[in-house]
């Protein structure tokens, strides 16, 4: 059988409450402890689910007990009820009773009022079990949020180092970057590296949709599987940038990852003796080419993601004259950021307006222009190619 809940009958000193009253109590399934109204003893609220009162004449002794349980309760729920001439109603109210019967008592409204407190009682213990529960579920959510922001953070520091810190200049070719990490996981890259005396390639990706320290991985694998020469013996190839695409999709394809996350990317290599340049993209937005004279065009090409299908990628031959610019940004260089708009506009149109800049300073003025714009935390990366 389960323990009945228990009521606190305080009453005057010397007596133990009117029989009445205890009758009732015990009729309505509930188990009984006596309390004198105004003895020193603290009161075990633990098995209480209601306080009764027991007035009588003791009205000062009745009020200061009451104030003085509802300081040692605290956030603890005990209701208190206090059974008084119909005068002391206001009293008890004020003491901080919750409920004021007056003599004569109703038996069939006392025990409903036990009963409808003893409710009230259960409903506040469910609620703080819930609240602490909450509160519990909160601090573990914080702590995961933390540890998750400690990996991200190393994640990104441990990514920032495969990051090119400068480019090489190869005879007339000049590279610059505007790069700004947006969030903490990450997930543009880029890098130029120099193939053999007349050779560089650079490239330039973005891992869409992902601003975890996931992301920002698998940016770092695709960057560190780029492979642009071929040693076969005391020989070497230059790999074109559509195999570059080809292989590295395959590599993405064998990690077997569920739902892996679009990676875009852009390929070049370019021949710096005769300025011809190669390249293939993979859903990157196509690049700007600002000519020496002329206005600036797109060099659009197709090219789907990579790690979507196994497929292979087209090439773009042109020439880069001597005062000609490459401008190749990611997916954050648009304003909203969305890989699918399909839009390079605003990059062309900085690309036309700041065109009388040369150097390093045209990609940073042309990034600071297209920043002004960005309404996304995604990373911005603004890669620019000149022919001296």
């Amino acid at each position: 059988m389960p323990t009945p809940a228990t009521v606190l009958l305080s009453c005057p000193p010397g007596r133990t409450g009117d029989g009445e009253l205890r009758k009732l109590v015990a009729s309505a399934g509930f188990a009984l402890t006596d309390h004198a109204i105004g003895s020193a003893p603290a009161v075990d609220f633990n098995p209480v689910v209601v306080a009764v009162i027991d007035v009588g004449e003791r009205a000062d002794l009745a009020a200061a007990q009451t104030r003085r349980w509802r300081a040692e309760l605290g956030d603890q729920i005990v209701p208190v009820l206090w059974v008084a001439s119909v005068e002391l109603a206001a009293t008890g109210l004020d003491a901080g009773a919750d409920v004021v019967l007056s003599r004569p008592v109703e038996p069939d409204v006392f025990v409903a009022q036990l009963r409808a407190l003893t409710r009230t009682r259960a409903n506040a213990n469910r609620t703080a079990v819930r609240a602490a529960e909450a509160r519990l579920l909160g601090d573990q959510l914080k702590r995961a949020l933390a540890h998750l922001d400690r990996e991200q953070d190393m994640a990104r520091r441990v990514r920032a180092t495969f990051l090119p810190k400068s480019f090489p200049q190869v005879e007339s070719a000049r590279f610059h970057v505007c790069y700004r990490a947006r969030n903490r996981g990450g997930g543009d890259f880029h890098d130029v590296r120099r193939i053999d005396e007349h050779h560089v390639g650079f490239f330039v990706g973005d891992v869409i949709g992902t601003g975890t320290a996931a992301g920002g991985l698998l940016g770092t694998f695709v960057q560190q599987s780029v492979v642009m020469k071929e040693i076969t013996g005391h020989s070497y190839r230059v790999v074109p940038p559509d195999e570059v695409l080809s292989t590295v999709n395959q590599q993405l394809a064998d990690l077997g990852a569920d739902e892996l996350p679009l990676v875009a990317m852009l390929s070049c290599v370019l021949n710096t003796r005769t300025g011809t340049l190669i390249l293939a993209r993979a859903g990157l937005p196509a690049p700007v080419h600002v000519p020496a004279n002329g206005e600036p065009t797109l060099w659009a090409i197709p090219g789907p993601f990579l790690g979507t299908a196994d497929t292979t990628y087209q090439l773009l031959s042109n020439t880069l004259k001597p005062g000609d610019r490459l401008l190749i940004g990611t997916d954050g260089t648009r304003p909203d950021g969305d890989p699918s708009s399909g839009r390079t506009d605003r990059l062309l149109d900085a690309a036309a307006k700041h065109r009388a800049i040369t150097g390093p300073a045209f990609v940073d003025t042309v990034a600071r222009d297209l920043l002004q714009s960005v309404r996304h935390a995604d990373d911005f990366t603004l890669l620019g190619v000149e022919i001296m």
